[in-house]
């Protein structure tokens, strides 16, 4: 039964957002394109780079997605932006499509809130237990016509404003399997490649998503640049990896799913700057979704002895829901130059590494085999 249901989301969906529904929406594209050049050189030291905060609007057609994501990159490239990065899980307004869903939504949305008054109340706790395995093969339908859809927009975004767009998240299916995963383009419109989510939350094993396997390093006439998202921020062994690689600057989608804490936000993209000494560029996605309270600012983060106030940030947005678009200047040169400067930055102990790596996730490949 319930593959028939995935089966006919997928074919609602795909009229939605068929490719002639989609090109109507772009048709105004070809001005804005006009006149415009691709840059080739950049100057390492003043790059004004963006990302998004936004709030979860459900939309009635692919039209109003289409318009609500070009005034994002249209202001980016209003304020000489050459990058802009969107939000995890960005496919959430388009859930509006579904018949009989906006009903849904503002049901389960007002439910949810009366528990908030709650003192046992945990966002992230409540949901992964109350999974209605219809919303698992609704996500799976939508998959495939959502992930096609998004391509042709953001790649005709890119080339139209001459930017370097990462797309936020969507669900990639391969087979039976599906991934939390985003898209990053460049300013001719052609993708540069595809980053999945390693780390996941307990939600997202229980919606069936599976992990990532590889850190991809995307290599830019600026710098070079990793994709990763929302958890796998929490660890510093995932930008360890990165600066391994020589990445330079982390282009982070969140979609945090608990009430806003100053605190445990900073648990992610700041602590690992400081670390890592790289560029940190945070997109948030925030508001109300099937019950579902996400929060977040959005941010430009750098190594505290770079950022004017020398406390590591840039440029934030003034509160953890709303519409925002946060830019900001970074300098590449500075970057290096800091590096060559600290004492102790990536200081290897080989004995004692090797050890807890192989006891660290050693242990943990085992368990997953078993």
């Amino acid at each position: 039964m319930m593959w028939l249901i995935e089966s006919l989301i997928e074919k609602w969906f795909s009229s939605k957002l068929s490719i002639h529904k989609i090109e109507k929406s772009l048709k105004g594209l070809e001005q804005d394109e006009r006149g415009k050049e691709i840059k080739q050189k950049f100057s390492l030291t003043n790059l004004q780079v963006s990302c998004v905060e936004r709030k979860i609007k459900l939309v009635k057609n692919i039209e109003e997605y289409v318009n609500m994501l070009q005034n994002f990159v249209r202001q980016a490239s209003e304020e000489k932006n050459i990058l802009i990065v969107f939000p995890e899980n960005n496919y959430f307004d388009l859930l509006g499509v579904i018949p009989g869903f906006r009903w849904l939504n503002y049901y389960l949305n007002q439910k949810m809130r009366k528990h908030k008054g709650n003192n046992n109340y945990n966002s992230r706790k409540e949901h992964p237990e109350r999974i209605n395995p219809l919303f698992i093969h609704i996500l799976k339908g939508m998959a495939k016509p959502v992930e096609e859809g998004i391509k042709m927009i953001f790649s005709s975004l890119a080339r139209a404003y001459r930017l370097y767009i990462y797309t936020g998240t969507y669900i990639v299916k391969e087979g039976a399997k599906i991934f939390n995963a985003g898209f990053f383009y460049g300013p001719q419109g052609e993708l540069i490649g595809i980053q999945k989510k390693i780390h996941l939350t307990d939600l997202e094993e229980k919606l069936g998503f599976q992990r990532g396997e590889e850190m991809e390093i995307y290599t830019l006439p600026f710098g070079k640049v990793v994709c990763p998202i929302c958890m796998d921020a929490t660890y510093f062994e995932t930008f360890r990896i990165a600066r391994e690689k020589g990445a330079d600057l982390a282009l982070l989608p969140i979609a945090n799913l608990e009430e806003y804490n100053p605190w445990k936000a900073l648990r992610g993209i700041w602590p690992r700057t400081q670390e890592s000494l790289i560029y940190g560029l945070k997109s948030s996605l925030n508001g109300w979704i099937a019950g579902m309270h996400f929060t977040g600012k959005a941010g430009i983060f750098a190594p505290w002895m770079i950022t004017s106030h020398q406390d590591g940030i840039i440029n934030i947005s003034s509160h953890y829901e709303g519409d925002f678009l946060v830019s900001g200047e970074i300098d590449i040169l500075q970057l290096y130059k800091i590096r060559k400067e600290t004492e102790y930055l990536e200081d290897t102990n080989i004995e004692f590494e090797k050890d807890y790596l192989e006891k660290t996730y050693g242990n943990a490949d085992q368990e997953r085999a078993k």
